[in-house]
């Protein structure tokens, strides 16, 4: 069996990054990005409001989001 230390295999990485990032950069310039689209189901969805809602309601709380008017938000995560 042959031993490999763990400095021959982070130099074989270094070497090659720069040509395989290249590549991958090239090989998806290439292709059209694939959308994956399944429709929700009802919980999900539900499920997704309230977390949304909730966390919405804790940046009102806690005054990161601020409303600027009727229907328009400020939200600032700094404060």
């Amino acid at each position: 069996m042959r031993s490999v230390k763990i400095t021959q295999i982070e130099g074989n990485i270094q070497s090659r990054r720069q040509k395989v990032n290249a590549q991958l950069r090239t090989d998806r310039n290439n292709r059209q990005r694939i959308r994956r689209n399944r429709p929700r189901s009802l919980d999900e969805r539900n499920a997704l409001t309230k977390i949304t809602k909730a966390s919405v309601e804790r940046a009102k709380r806690e005054g990161k989001m601020k409303m600027i008017g009727k229907r328009r938000m400020y939200y600032d995560p700094a404060e």
